[in-house]
C-alpha cells in the first residue's frame, strides 16, 4: 500500500481541533473529492467519494480513538485505506495535527496519479482547508469525548435502525452516547425487558459577529495658484517749469553780468515699491464621523424534525 504523511499548526486550542474532527459527516466540508460521510454507528461510517469522474463508496471503522490525542480508521470492504490523525498541544492557541493516510492505488489512472504525487498533495490541501475551516469559525461544530480501544474495535456491531447506528451492549451497560455532527445523540439500553430509543432534535442558531472593512476614503490635495492683482497707488513726481520774469521782479543781487553759469535742478519722483505678505485665509477640517445603519443578514439554519409512521404496527385483535 502506498502512505503518505502530512502535518499542519492550527491557530485553535487542542480540545476544539479534536472536537471538530471527531464530526465525521462536517469531511465534506473541507476535503477534496469527499462527498458525504454518514455516521453509521459510534464506530461505523459510510463514504462516497469522486475523483477523478469515477465515484467510490465504502464503509469504514475506526478502530481507535482516544480523547485530544488520535483518530484511526480503517476501510472494511470497498477500496482499501486505512489513516491515523494525531494531535498535539504547540501552546494554549496552538495545535499541531498529524495525518498518515495508508491507500491501494486502483487501476491506471490511479497509480499514476501516485506517481506524480496528486493523494500527496490532496492530503496537505485537506489539512490546509480543514485550518481555515475552523480557524474562520473561530469554534468548534460539536464533538464526542467517547473513547474506542482496540479490543473494543474487536466487538462486532448489532442491528442499525433508521439510518442512525445503535451498538447493542449487555444488560450490564447502561448504553453509550455519541454526538455526531449536527449534535445528534443515540442512546439505547435494557432494563427488565424493556428497551427505549431516545432521538434528541437539534437546531442551528446563527452568531453573527462584525469585523472592520475598508468602505473608501477621502483625498484631499493642497495646491498653489496665481491670479495677478489690480493695486491702486497714488504717486507723486516733481517736474521743472521755467517762467521768464520782468526787470522789475528780478533781485539782481550782487551777481555779475554777463557771467556764464550753468544752473541744474533735481527733479524726484515717487515709484512703487512691492512687498507680499502671507497670511491665513481660513482651512479645511477632515472629521471622521461614525454612525449606524439597520442592515438585516440573511443565512439558512437546519432544524430537525421527525416524522412518525406508525403504519407498521400489528394492531391487536379482540
Amino acid at each position: 500500500m502506498a502512505a503518505t504523511s502530512h502535518s499542519i499548526d492550527v491557530n485553535a486550542p487542542l480540545r476544539a481541533v479534536y472536537n471538530q474532527w471527531t464530526q465525521f459527516e462536517e469531511f465534506p466540508r473541507f476535503m477534496e473529492g469527499v462527498e458525504q460521510v454518514r455516521q453509521e454507528g459510534p464506530k461505523r461510517l459510510f463514504w462516497k467519494t469522486k475523483i477523478g469522474g469515477m465515484v467510490k463508496e465504502w464503509e469504514a471503522e475506526v478502530t481507535q480513538q482516544e480523547p485530544d490525542q488520535r483518530i484511526a480508521w480503517a476501510s472494511v470492504d470497498g477500496s482499501p485505506n486505512s489513516g491515523t490523525v494525531t494531535f498535539e498541544s504547540i501552546s494554549p492557541e496552538w495545535t499541531k495535527v498529524s495525518a498518515t493516510i495508508e491507500y491501494e492505488p486502483e487501476g491506471l489512472l490511479e497509480k499514476t496519479g501516485d506517481a506524480l504525487g496528486i493523494p500527496s498533495g490532496r492530503v496537505q490541501a485537506d489539512l490546509e482547508r480543514f485550518r481555515g475551516f475552523i480557524e474562520s469559525r473561530g469554534q468548534e461544530t460539536g464533538g464526542w469525548r467517547g473513547e474506542i480501544k482496540g479490543d473494543d474495535a474487536a466487538r462486532p456491531n448489532s442491528a442499525v435502525h433508521g439510518g442512525e447506528g445503535i451498538r447493542e451492549e449487555n444488560e450490564a451497560q447502561e448504553g453509550q452516547r455519541r454526538t455526531g455532527t449536527q449534535g445528534e445523540e443515540v442512546r439505547a439500553g435494557q432494563h427488565s425487558g424493556e428497551s427505549s430509543l431516545e432521538v434528541p432534535l437539534s437546531e442551528e442558531e446563527v452568531n453573527l459577529g462584525k469585523r472592520t472593512v475598508p468602505a473608501g476614503e477621502v483625498k484631499i490635495h493642497k495646491k498653489t495658484s496665481t491670479e495677478q492683482v489690480n493695486v491702486p497707488v497714488e504717486l507723486k513726481k516733481e517736474d521743472a517749469v521755467v517762467e521768464r520774469l520782468p526787470a522789475d521782479e528780478m533781485e539782481t543781487g550782487e551777481k555779475e553780468a554777463f557771467r556764464e553759469e550753468h544752473l541744474e535742478v533735481p527733479l524726484t519722483r515717487e515709484e512703487p515699491v512691492i512687498e507680499k505678505k502671507t497670511h491665513v485665509t481660513g482651512g479645511v477640517r477632515v472629521r471622521k464621523t461614525e454612525g449606524t445603519e439597520q442592515r438585516t443578514v440573511q443565512e439558512t439554519i437546519r432544524r430537525e424534525d421527525v416524522d412518525i409512521d406508525d403504519s407498521g404496527k400489528s394492531s391487536s385483535s379482540r
